[in-house]
């Protein structure tokens, strides 16, 4: 991950352009985490249970970008603390021993730190500043996931995780820089954790996001 960012940041301070012009910002996105979550039981490859969830949660970032030219924009977007991006529960009868049956209820949530996008926008100017312009990005992640079973011990799993992001947006440019107002979808990998009883919890997330920022130049 420290190799990523560093990686990152040296592209962002690279340019052969005198153009290039730097921008630090802040962003307040409002996202719908919509997660498919399957339970394979005896991880035998075979789907017991499926759930669909759907959380919306406020998320802040902070960012960096760079205009390599008047239709070109790159940048590094953070979040700078842990952020939940799913949490299930359900209830099960688990039967244990001779024919002795309990209930109780399987919980489980994944919370992701060190979120970074590294992202590219092309855009075109519109009227008087106003510009129309398209999100490609690529984001990692550091994501924990803790489980608890009513048939197995508590268990938590660190993992990497990868995704896509496609957006959407207008920006304004101002005196001070601009205000962009974009909406984005981001497609993650799946990640999985398998219990101590076998029980294996897969979940596809996705997000569905509506994001304001706010720039200033330099």
């Amino acid at each position: 991950m420290k190799k990523l960012v560093l990686s990152i940041i040296f592209l962002l301070g690279f340019s052969t352009t005198s153009y290039a012009n730097n921008s630090v910002g802040i962003t307040l996105s409002m996202a719908d985490v919509k997660s498919n979550v399957k339970d394979d039981i005896d991880n035998n490859g075979t789907t017991d249970t499926t759930k669909n969830i759907s959380n919306e949660v406020t998320i802040g970032s902070v960012f960096f970008e760079k205009a390599i030219n008047d239709n070109m924009s790159i940048g590094l977007d953070i979040i700078p603390f842990k952020a939940e991006l799913e949490s299930r529960s359900t209830t099960q009868a688990s039967i244990k021993g001779a024919g002795t049956s309990t209930s109780g209820t399987n919980k489980g949530n994944a919370e992701v730190s060190n979120h970074l996008t590294f992202y590219v926008q092309p855009q075109r100017e519109i009227k008087d500043g106003l510009k129309v312009f398209g999100t490609l990005g690529l984001i990692k992640a550091d994501v924990e996931s803790d489980i608890q079973s009513i048939s197995s011990t508590n268990k938590t799993v660190e993992q990497s995780l990868d995704g896509l992001k496609l957006g959407l947006g207008l920006k304004k440019e101002t005196g001070f820089g601009f205000v962009k107002l974009e909406y984005s979808e981001t497609d993650y990998d799946d990640i999985s954790a398998t219990t101590t009883n076998s029980t294996k919890v897969t979940a596809d997330i996705d997000t569905d996001i509506l994001a304001l920022s706010v720039a200033r130049s330099f």
